[in-house]
């Protein structure tokens, strides 16, 4: 403090924030990452100067105030900063505005009680008002402009942090309200500075409350590429609401520089467009703005109201907002993400929010949507050049949905090596079903399903009846395995489809540990609104003159695939992927006269695509025969192994991406030449197969990238990946007249060949149009035409940028004419371009009115106002540009999409050759033998091994002659087989019911899945089905099991007549159907007894080979020693089994067991005779 009585000068600003408390704070960044704001002395300044709106001078000769650069020899990429003047320090107590202190001291009469928390004016500009709000303390000294009256000695500098307990007395005699209104005061106070002195508010003309950094408008005009992002970060922080602000006179027209640049780059305290605060009467005609309040008691932040919209907007959806730098989530969506992710999630006024970087948001979204999160992206839909001339100046960033995913309808990129399995891309598949009745109201349903797969275009579709254990329905989706469901909501579903439905998205082990998103629609449409929705989808708009003839292929759809397929287009709709079913004549059937349906069980007991070990692809029968070469080849190879050929005589070939109606064609059989074009290429392979190979080689995924291009989501480059790849191909052989000239004797491998070249006119057409080596580069998309003349407002665009560089030109010459330095070039620095830079020493050569941006020890770096203009014009046009290429780059797409019908083909040709090449190298390994397809019904497997056991073991495999459901199936398929010899006709199914294992989460016991599996297999076989029953009835009591077995076994051979395996431990019931039926053969597995053991047992050597005739014995105890069950236990087994082979022959030695056993020898006795006996020789022995 000065003593008494001495001359009282006004204190620098600098002095306010180098002290105290509040110092430290003034020179960092905060937690909300603002800029410091530096301190500033406006004592130079001539009050005669005016600025215009964007800050220039008016007059060049207008003095600028002194500033100063930083101490170190760095670049300083702060905002412009300035030094404090050079009067001595302060030596009375006083307060000053953060940009104004005059020049002498002031004198102010000392304040009344009431005054001491009221806002005192101590100054303004036509722009912006700033008040200083002292904290209450008894004795105080306030500026004003007509003079400072001197306070006792006791009263504190502004340089000092004031008492925060002084006041107290005054405070005491307060209302409660008022003490409410100071406690909120200094909460400001140390929030603003650090500690408990006063702050400055500032407010427009209007008297809203703006930014309080005065540097806003340099950091805005300095910001360069950067500029959108960091102020979109700063728009969306926190501004408190202050007290009202007390009108106040103008000081200085400077000073509406900062208040401008504040105004217009900051939105915090201004209202948005969007979500306009509330009024309410504060009486005498004047309104109060009242702001609406979030759950932890504070206002809701701008930012903060954009998010509250949004998610009331998409409450189903997982929100992703882009903000700044990162992508936040908010509320409850951030905590899923901390928990899915493995982020950090805390709160933030209002919300829990949780953040990723920008450029690892792909990885993020695909993490979630594996989950079975539907993930919304909010993006900002305008830049900070749009910003600055739109209508939103002084809100927050406009952002809205502008990407939605889920697990199905996200199609990734064409070279991602993030796809789990080539051939088992995510499947959206929907589900509408009709009750028919029976003896329950929903015992029998008629069940429509339409199965998408987005990323590559493929539609299956299918009607079925299904009975009460949805049978039909598991085959299904153990054969498509979806990852999302569409179904109706509202319980419009039966309880048995629901429940079964439930059992498989809540199988983790079925869905290889991830979660199936099911989507439920409010209200199940009719077939006539159906109809028409989908006739509207195909004949509407651009897709009636590309697609004419879809609807005559749509009308023969059966009703319930037309209710599945119409909310299928309009869920995807929503995701901008309905294109997808464009095609409709490439959609295919799920289950055909011409093709196997192998069900659910039979897909699982065989591991056809996966192991029942741990539910992996390696060990199952597409391991074993997939090596493939494209992506494409693998997921038709999946098809056909799924789904084998039945039809020998008339077949319609189906490729992995449908029906062809166009290549229907009556042949021998395309069995048999999928055998013989696998022949031909192992005996002597034609030098076009080797070409043809090598093509395969390195091709990307077509079919996902025509996927991608019908969708308009292709990028350049992966365009340019496409298109090399389709001329690669279609230069890679000759025209050709006719297919038979191709080289090959394989009607399948000619057709392939000659299918190629047709692939030249198109390609040619496009690439007259795009630059492939640009595209290839990535350099953008307005640089990839050949001709910028075919897209006119392109051409402007990019002509407009050239006369803005040609005047940054001519702008630099006048510079440097004026300066006088020709040697004078652009300088840019952290993202600023077009900078003059020019020593401290010829700073007086500048004019006035040239913006400084930053500067460092040695050099002072400027904008003139001419390239401020154009740069905000060239940001403008870059962004007019952007929106022009982008119309160019989709028409182009348009373009290519008209000749999707012949990429197509060409694609499925090439698919096929991969499959049929895969089956050659399974055909050359040791012991494959190409299978004999008869028309007789028959079935000779000599010396069979099992493909997957042989594969996976180490030891040998030890061959046996019987029947194995996978050998038939890779005959079926194409392939050569496993054996030394196969002889078979085609089967229409194979049925299998095998193992032991309960299905609680359906409520079935372990005998009644057994049972119900044995009804199912009852039901679908015919006579030229195989079938394969391993251990039935064994879940029961010994009389029912066997005699369920012995009723099953005898419906089976008499009535439907199959191949049937039956593996069984009932000797007696053996015995009987080898006796009573003349094609039932008794075989058991071989084996030899070694030596005694010295308690009387003889080991047991099992040779794993079939042989015939019944066993001597089950050997069950010796499968206990090998199981290594303790010899305690073994031997009282084996004790208890004496025993009952006693009481066995016990029996057998009375004489009614030998009368009927002599009857039952008796070579005389008829056959119904000897069935009869045994059955009684069956009762007499239990």
């Amino acid at each position: 403090m000065a003593p008494s009585g001495s001359k009282t000068t006004q204190p620098t600003l600098s002095a306010f924030f180098t002290s105290g408390p509040g110092a430290k704070q003034s020179s960092q960044r905060g937690p909300s990452k603002k800029r410091a704001p530096t301190p500033i002395d406006l004592t130079t300044l001539d009050e005669s100067e005016s600025d215009d709106d964007n800050g220039n001078k008016d007059a060049p000769s207008a003095k600028r105030p002194r500033l100063a650069t930083s101490d170190d020899d760095d670049d300083d990429d702060d905002d412009v900063r300035s030094v404090t003047s050079q009067q001595p320090p302060a030596a009375t107590a006083g307060t000053v505005s953060r940009f104004f202190a005059p020049k002498t001291p002031v004198k102010a009469k000392p304040p009344t009680k009431s005054e001491l928390f009221t806002p005192r004016p101590i100054g303004a500009s036509p722009v912006s008002k700033y008040v200083y709000r002292p904290s209450p303390v008894k004795n105080t000294v306030v500026a004003s402009t007509s003079g400072a009256k001197e306070q006792p000695p006791s009263s504190p500098s502004v340089t000092q942090r004031p008492n925060e307990n002084a006041g107290d007395e005054d405070e005491e005699m307060l209302t409660e309200s008022e003490r409410r209104a100071i406690e909120a005061r200094k909460d400001a106070f140390r929030r603003k500075l650090g500690g408990g002195g006063g702050h400055f508010e500032r407010t427009d003309s209007q008297g809203l409350q703006i930014s309080e950094d005065p540097f806003a408008y340099d950091e805005e005009d300095g910001a360069g590429a950067g500029a959108s992002l960091r102020q979109s970060e700063q728009e969306d922080d926190e501004e408190e609401e202050g007290p009202e602000i007390v009108e106040v006179p103008s000081v200085s027209a400077r000073l509406k520089k900062f208040a401008a640049g504040s105004s217009a780059g900051s939105s915090r305290s201004s209202p948005s467009a969007k979500d306009p605060p509330k009024k309410t009467a504060t009486g005498k005609g004047k309104t109060k703005k009242v702001k609406e309040k979030g759950p932890s008691g504070q206002e809701y932040t701008p930012l903060e109201l954009q998010v509250k919209a949004c998610k009331e907007q998409y409450p189903d959806c997982l929100l992703l907002f882009e903000v700044g730098y990162k992508y936040r989530f908010f509320g409850t969506d951030a905590q899923i993400a901390s928990k899915e992710l493995g982020i950090a999630c805390w709160l933030d006024r209002n919300y829990m929010v949780a953040s990723i970087p920008v450029h690892r948001k792909t990885v993020h979204l695909k993490k979630l949507i594996a989950q079975g999160h539907k993930v919304g992206i909010i993006g900002q839909t305008e830049t900070a050049a749009l910003k600055k001339v739109g209508d939103n100046r002084s809100g927050p960033f406009e952002r809205q949905l502008t990407e939605l995913y889920t697990a199905t309808t996200y199609v990734d990129e064409l070279d991602s090596v993030d796809d789990e399995s080539r051939a088992s891309p995510p499947t959206l598949t929907c589900f509408v079903e009709s009750l028919l009745g029976g003896m329950g109201a929903d015992q029998r349903v008629l069940i429509g399903m339409v199965s998408v797969i987005p990323s590559t275009g493929e539609v299956t579709y299918d009607e079925w009846e299904d009975g009460h254990m949805r049978t039909e329905l598991e085959t299904r989706i153990t054969h498509i395995r979806p990852a999302e469901l569409l179904i109706p909501g509202n319980k419009k579903l039966s309880k048995s489809t629901a429940k079964m439905l439930e059992y498989f998205t809540g199988n983790r082990r079925f869905n290889a540990g991830r979660n199936i998103r099911v989507e439920r629609f409010a209200e199940q449409m009719n077939h006539t609104d159906a109809f028409a929705f989908v006739k509207e989808f195909y004949t509407s708009g651009e897709r009636s003159s590309q697609r004419g003839d879809v609807m005559a292929t749509i009308v023969d759809f059966p009703k319930q695939v037309i209710i599945a397929l119409a909310h299928a287009i309009q869920y995807l709709t929503n995701f901008k992927v309905a294109d997808a079913f464009l095609e409709a004549t490439f959609f295919s059937t799920f289950a055909s006269r011409t093709h196997m349906l192998l069900n659910g069980t039979t897909l699982t007991n065989l591991e056809i695509y996966r192991n029942s070990t741990d539910f992996s692809e390696k060990g199952s029968l597409l391991w074993i025969l997939d090596h493939t070469k494209t992506r494409f080849g693998s997921r038709m190879l999946k098809s056909w192994i799924g789904r084998p050929l039945v039809d020998k005589k008339y077949a319609t070939e189906l490729t992995n991406f449908g029906y062809d109606q166009n290549s229907k064609r009556t042949i021998d059989s395309i069995l048999q030449e999928r055998i013989d074009a696998v022949e031909e290429i192992l005996d002597e392979p034609p030098p076009a197969f080797n070409k043809l190979v090598s093509l395969l080689k390195g091709l990307p995924d077509l079919a996902k990238g025509l996927a991608r291009i019908t969708y308009g989501k292709c990028t350049p480059k992966e365009l340019a990946t496409l298109l090399t790849a389709y001329q690669r191909i279609g230069n890679a052989f000759e025209p050709l007249e006719d297919p038979s000239h191709a080289g090959f004797k394989s009607p399948l491998w000619n057709d392939i060949v000659s299918s190629l070249p047709r692939l030249r006119k198109p390609v040619s057409q496009l690439l007259e149009v795009v630059n492939l080596s640009k595209a290839r580069d990535d350099e953008g998309k307005s640089e990839l035409w050949v001709d910028d003349e075919q897209f006119e407002e392109l051409a402007n665009c990019k002509f407009s940028l050239m006369m803005i560089e040609s005047d940054f030109k001519e702008e630099l010459k006048s510079i440097r004419q004026l300066l006088k330095r020709p040697g004078l070039n652009w300088t840019s620095v952290a993202g600023n371009e077009y900078l003059i830079e020019v020593r401290h020493a010829d700073a007086k050569k500048v004019p006035a009115n040239w913006l400084r941006v930053s500067s460092t020890k040695a050099n002072l770096r400027f904008h003139t106002p001419e390239v401020k203009r154009k740069l905000e014009e060239r940001d403008q046009q870059r962004e007019r540009l952007a929106r022009e290429s982008e119309i160019a780059w989709q028409s182009f797409l348009s373009l290519c999409n008209q000749y999707y019908a012949v990429f197509r083909d060409v694609t499925s040709k090439l698919a096929t050759a991969d499959c049929l090449q895969s089956l050659a190298v399974v055909a050359v390994q040791p012991g494959y033998r190409k299978p004999n397809i008869v028309d007789e019904d028959k079935l000779v497997i000599v010396d069979g091994r099992h493909p997957m056991a042989e594969a996976v073991r180490p030891d040998p495999f030890v061959p046996n002659s019987v029947a194995m459901g996978e050998i038939t199936i890779m005959a079926q398929v194409g392939s050569y087989v496993p054996a030394a010899r196969a002889t078979l006709s085609l089967h229409d199914c194979i049925l299998t019911r095998m193992g032991a294992a309960d299905d609680l989460a359906r409520g079935h016991s372990t005998f009644m899945v057994e049972l119900q599996e044995t009804s199912d297999i009852m039901r679908q076989a015919t006579s030229r089905s195989l079938i394969i029953l391993d251990e039935l009835g064994r879940g029961t009591s010994t009389h029912d099991g066997q005699a369920i077995a012995s009723a099953v076994l005898e419906y089976l051979q008499t009535i439907k007549r199959p191949k049937i395996l039956f593996i069984t431990h009932y000797p007696l019931l053996a015995a009987e159907f080898v006796e009573e039926f003349e094609d039932v053969a008794n075989l058991h597995m071989a084996h030899g007894l070694g030596a005694k053991r010295p308690d009387g047992t003889s080991s047991v050597n099992f040779l794993y080979r079939l042989a015939p005739g019944m066993a001597s014995g089950s050997y069950g105890i010796e499968c206990g020693r090998v199981a290594g069950l303790p010899p305690t236990v073994l031997s009282a087994a084996q004790q208890r089994s004496d025993s009952m082979k006693a009481d066995i022959e016990r029996a057998a030695g009375s004489r009614k067991w030998k009368a009927l056993l002599e009857t039952a020898f008796n070579a005389n006795l008829s056959a119904s005779d000897r069935a009869t006996v045994i059955r009684r020789l069956r009762t007499t022995m239990l």
